[in-house]
């Protein structure tokens, strides 16, 4: 039986070439061979095979889906429960955080700056902080206080009065203002008061609000000197598909809207222009350095301040639900490339706007309707380890170096 030298794998796969045309020679002369298949199997940058690593069971439940996890810690859904997983010498030591959860309602997390990680399912948001929940943010008085007119010193002229409430997590959104005309030499009685609320008061005939000083929930004079109120008119950030954080805000994406929180106050954002929409429930929201992109009907990048630029189309197509992730960027410099699945295969977005499809010209996909994906650092190799779901049964795929080697593989999402 005569021999063949197949040379390396380095093409990776390819399922669109017929059988007998796999053979390639590489730019530096040396010969080639596109796999058409690889099962159980890793592909280094250098074409060699090698058996992946055997895999031992963590944690089993019906229904486990939305898994999530980074350096620190992970997440998933086993039934209508969220849970911590916390990595110890011997495994995974799950801690039931939520329960009541809707099930199988796929769950989004970002971890944020400040340590804690958000988390949202479509129907609920909130933060993760170790084993324990928390709301988004500081909830706003439960009980708002009345106003009333008495006898004091404030000049004549309409007044407004809002109130917020301190809390572990800053300061709550303001309550709607309440206005007052008052005549010469009046006050203002505040009934109801928290024991921590916080009074913020406009001047006559002011737009302004600044905290106020009461004594025992009277104003009598003008003591709206402290600080201005940031939260005025501000909603609660609502639930969504997806949550990222881009340069101090926390984006949410809702249905066909990009909400975008105001900077460095993650649970409020304006819903008169603190949001982008576009023209297709959106699926893909990924951060990098200098802009984010966006998959929707479209694949979009925004770069710079996402409310005073205009999104460009960068693919024709959008992405799968649920599929997106970050790597950093060879050059070795800390930024951050973005990645995720599309209807014809991986794309890799990197910081200046560019996103190119890495498997289109090699691999041929059916139609799917929703994608996960990871990024894996093992024995020198990196990989983004991709799955599809399609109606019929889930399909895998492992890019290995992002555009050089692709391994297929049947899996379950």
């Amino acid at each position: 039986m005569r021999s063949i030298n197949l040379g390396s794998f380095a093409p990776g796969v390819n399922n669109r070439l017929p059988p007998t045309q796999l053979g390639r020679t590489l730019p530096d002369r040396s010969k080639a061979t596109f796999l058409s298949a690889g099962e159980n199997i890793d592909l280094n940058g250098r074409g060699y095979l090698q058996r992946r690593r055997g895999t031992s069971l963590a944690l089993s439940g019906a229904s486990a889906h939305s898994v999530w996890g980074d350096e620190i810690e992970g997440y998933c859904a086993i039934g209508n429960d969220l849970l911590h997983l916390e990595p110890t010498s011997i495994g995974l030591t799950p801690t039931t955080v939520l329960s009541g959860l809707p099930e199988m309602a796929p769950i989004s997390y970002q971890r944020m700056p400040d340590g804690d990680v958000v988390w949202s399912n479509g129907q609920r948001i909130g933060r993760l902080r170790g084993t324990t929940a928390l709301p988004l943010a500081t909830p706003r008085p439960v009980v708002v206080p009345t106003v009333s007119a008495i006898a004091g010193a404030l000049p004549a002229g309409r007044y407004q009065v809002a109130f917020t409430e301190p809390g572990p997590l800053g300061e709550s959104g303001s309550t709607p203002p309440v206005a007052l005309t008052l005549p010469a030499n009046s006050g203002i009685r505040v009934t109801g008061l928290g024991a921590d609320t916080v009074v913020y008061m406009t001047g006559p005939n002011g737009e302004i609000f600044n905290a106020t000083a009461t004594d025992g929930g009277d104003i009598v004079a003008l003591t709206n000197t402290g600080p201005e109120l940031r939260s005025l008119l501000l909603s609660d950030m609502p639930p969504g598909s997806i949550v990222r954080h881009y340069k101090g805000s926390l984006l949410v994406a809702a249905g066909g809207a990009l909400l975008i929180s105001e900077p460095y106050y993650c649970g409020l954002f304006s819903p008169s222009k603190g949001f982008i929409p576009f023209p297709a429930p959106i699926t893909v929201v990924q951060p990098c350095e200098t802009g984010v992109f966006v998959c929707a009907d479209r694949t979009y990048w925004l770069a710079g301040g996402l409310l005073d630029t205009a999104p460009v189309v960068v693919l024709p197509y959008g992405g799968l639900q649920g599929s997106g992730g970050s790597v950093p960027t060879p050059d070795g410099q800390g930024t951050q490339q973005a990645f995720w699945l599309s209807p014809r295969g991986l794309v890799i977005g990197t910081p200046d706007g560019s996103a190119t499809n890495v498997q289109e010209n090699a691999l041929k996909f059916g139609p799917a309707r929703a994608g996960a994906t990871l990024f894996r650092e093992q024995d020198g190799a990196h990989h983004i380890l991709c799955a599809r779901q399609e109606p019929a049964r889930p399909i895998g795929a492992a890019q290995g170096s992002f555009a050089v080697e692709t391994i297929v593989k049947e899996t379950d999402l």
